[in-house]
């Protein structure tokens, strides 16, 4: 019982490791790979490359093929690249395990000292985390070298031993086994290491390590795919993509596994044998999926194609096990806020049909999207919450709150379109009255510039960019000497006894004042990048102060 204590207390210590390296480097280098990502667009090469490259650094495929598919639902990358980009990532990982299924275990209190007493020292938050994945991989090492201890004691067990027999010629247990362990552990890496282990110490045959090989690779293909399976189409495409590519290939390798093994010994040791059959695996997915990138996406996407797309009310985009990696569940959040945006854009859009014609359907329909826009706002928030529980850089720790703010911003949206704006519909529709000829001509306009504003508030959300948030923020002004002229226009009207005008008097000055609100909420979404820039005070320029 000790020993099993022992070896679940090593696996833990081994996952802890990766989950240091993979936190230091999304910490350190992540706001990169959006760059390196762009780079590699329409390029085999650049695209095998950059994946390899991020999974070696990240020890992790999962992270990086979650990576590539949010940045193929974003549009930075087409779905073709992110898939190359993810049969890189693979191949990454194996090469990762080549390295650690080395003995390297003297180097191991090297990298932990080095990892802590430079965290301890340095005050430069980036450099904390580079030595925070130091101390990862030291004690990936060293977890390595207590679990080849740890199964060498267990390899002497009876029990243990007897077990191992009863499923000895039955691949397809320890090809199942490896897929739960992957799942469980959410890391194939591990289970490949955790098989070289076994595999050292006797523990386990040639045979079913390599079966455990296999199962991790299938377990590696099918995790982010459960991981972020609400998803867009655009993200789980190449998802798809990459596990059929793997499904292949491991049916194709695993009536050959014997043979491999008799064969394979003959070049290879037993201790590196899974490492370079881990490897060999994935190179030869990555070439095949390359080969026949095309045919494999088009299939994926047929099978994607009677797929109804998520309810709106739910969630699409936040991935609830990245919160270790604050670029990535960053970038899950704003996404989500701009599928809230849209809903909350189309409800102001149709409001002015409603006002307009008395249309009750949808007018029903407006009012129901409000309650989705409630559930995503609090979806959001308590995603947010979580973030911020997380190390974060304050760079990183500005954009959650600036994502917070622009969903706070479009729920208080909603509420001004379902709270006043809807229930003055419903008033003309109970009292079949209508707006005057030119009152309506004055609240199409300022409802056109409203809409346009919106388009420009989350093109300025999107982008960050500080020449949209200046036109913004200036944009406000303009809506405001509308309002002013409207107001002015229709107590005109009254003071001549104009019927329409008289009977909406009310209803015409508080839809041109909502419509006022809504479009200072969207100007506020220029504030945090203007003032972040330095061109902007609280009080207005810097250059030139000006009431708001």
């Amino acid at each position: 019982m000790s020993l099993l204590i022992e070896l679940l207390g090593s696996i833990a210590l081994l996952l802890w490791g990766l989950r240091m390296v993979r936190t230091g480097v999304m910490r350190s280098y992540g706001n990169n790979l959006k760059r390196l990502a762009r780079r590699s667009e329409g390029r085999v090469i650049p695209a095998l490359t950059s994946g390899l490259v991020v999974a070696a650094l990240l020890q992790s495929s999962t992270a990086t093929v979650l990576i590539a598919a949010s940045f193929a639902g974003q549009g930075l990358i087409s779905i073709g690249t992110a898939f190359i980009t993810m049969l890189g990532a693979d191949v990454g990982t194996s090469v990762a395990v080549l390295i650690a299924s080395q003995k390297l275990t003297t180097v191991a209190p090297f990298l932990l000292a080095l990892g802590v007493f430079g965290f301890i020292g340095s005050k430069i938050n980036k450099w904390q985390n580079v030595f925070r994945a130091i101390s990862g991989l030291g004690l990936i090492l060293f977890a390595l070298s207590l679990i080849a201890t740890t199964a060498g004691g267990l390899s002497e067990l009876k029990q243990f031993t007897a077990l191992l027999r009863i499923f000895e010629n039955q691949p397809v247990f320890f090809v199942l086994l490896a897929l739960i362990l992957t799942y469980l552990s959410y890391s194939s890496l591990a289970i490949v290491l955790l098989s070289v282990s076994f595999l050292a110490t006797g523990v386990i045959g040639l045979n079913e390590g390599l079966y455990l090989v296999l199962g991790a690779n299938l377990g590696s293909g099918m995790l982010p795919l459960i991981s972020n399976w609400r998803g867009s189409i655009q993200e789980l495409t190449p998802v798809l993509a990459n596990l059929i590519i793997r499904v292949i290939c491991i049916l194709a390798f695993y009536p050959f596994v014997d043979f491999v093994a008799t064969f394979g010994l003959k070049f290879v040791s037993i201790e590196l044998f899974p490492a370079i059959y881990h490897l060999s695996l994935n190179l030869i997915v990555a070439i095949v999926g390359v080969i026949f990138s095309k045919n494999i996406i088009t299939l994926a996407e047929k099978l994607f194609s009677n797929r109804e797309e998520q309810k709106l009310a739910y969630p699409r985009f936040l991935e609830l096990k990245n919160f270790s990696m604050p670029a990535v569940s960053l970038a899950s959040a704003k996404r989500e806020a701009l599928h809230m945006a849209e809903i909350s854009q189309k409800m102001v859009v149709s409001s002015l049909a409603v006002l307009r014609d008395n249309n009750v359907t949808l007018r029903h329909e407006i009012i129901k999207n409000e309650d989705i826009v409630d559930n995503l706002f609090d979806s959001i928030k308590l995603y947010i919450a979580r973030i911020l529980q997380e190390e974060l850089t304050p760079t990183e720790t500005q954009k959650a709150l600036n994502i917070l703010n622009f969903t706070t911003n479009m729920e208080h949206i909603g509420d001004i379109v379902n709270n006043s704006l809807m229930d003055i519909s419903g008033k003309k529709i109970d009292k079949h009255i209508q707006f005057s000829k030119e009152g309506l001509s004055e609240i199409i306009s300022i409802h056109e510039v409203v809409c346009s504003n919106y388009d420009l508030a989350i093109n300025t959300f999107v982008s960050d960019d500080c020449e949209l948030a200046k036109v913004l923020y200036e944009k406000k002004q303009e809506l405001h000497k509308l309002e002013k002229r409207s107001v002015s226009k229709h107590l005109q009207r009254i003071g001549k006894g104009i019927a329409d005008s008289l009977e909406t008097s009310s209803m015409h000055i508080d839809v041109i004042r909502d419509y006022k609100k809504v479009n200072s909420l969207l100007s506020s979404v220029a504030y945090p990048i203007l003032i972040a820039s330095g061109e902007i005070l609280e009080t207005g320029w810097k250059q030139k102060v000006e009431k708001i």
